[in-house]
């Protein structure tokens, strides 16, 4: 009960694609030894090389540790990733739900329902054009307002 009103309501929520936004993949050498670290399925190593981008993650940080809005982080890498993302977003600080999805496709199809989300921040283009209109473009050298 809120304000006198008897009707249920659910914590406002965001969502935000991890790769891309919250870190990037390396480059160069880096870029070589994570794509072999990809290979072998050994996603904690391979994390290790992908790097944080500042804003976004601070983003990230305040808006779990210091707002307390419901985010979730939206991967679509392999299953076997997940873990070692929750691991990873755990070591900077931050301990949000982590959510795989084939394609943004699929996780377009369960954001129709889900009306908890109300923004999507994601890095590519392509993808907010397929989220719609809860998807804002944020560039990773930028943080998004919460």
């Amino acid at each position: 009960m809120e304000g006198g009103d008897i009707a249920m309501f659910g914590r406002p929520g965001q969502a935000c694609v991890f790769e891309g936004l919250i870190a990037s993949r390396p480059t160069g050498a880096a870029g070589v030894k994570c794509k072999y670290y990809e290979r072998t399925k050994d996603w904690d190593s391979a994390l290790k090389l992908w790097k944080p981008n500042d804003l976004p993650l601070k983003s990230l940080i305040d808006a779990v540790n210091r707002l307390n809005i419901s985010t979730e982080v939206i991967t679509f890498l392999p299953q076997e990733a997940v873990e070692s993302i929750y691991k990873w977003l755990v070591r900077k600080g931050v301990t949000p739900v982590v959510e795989r999805y084939e394609t943004p496709q699929d996780y377009e199809l369960d954001l129709r329902y889900n009306r908890s989300i109300h923004s999507v921040y994601v890095a590519d283009q392509e993808i907010a054009h397929i989220l719609g209109m809860r998807a804002t473009v944020i560039p990773p050298t930028t943080a998004w307002r919460n």
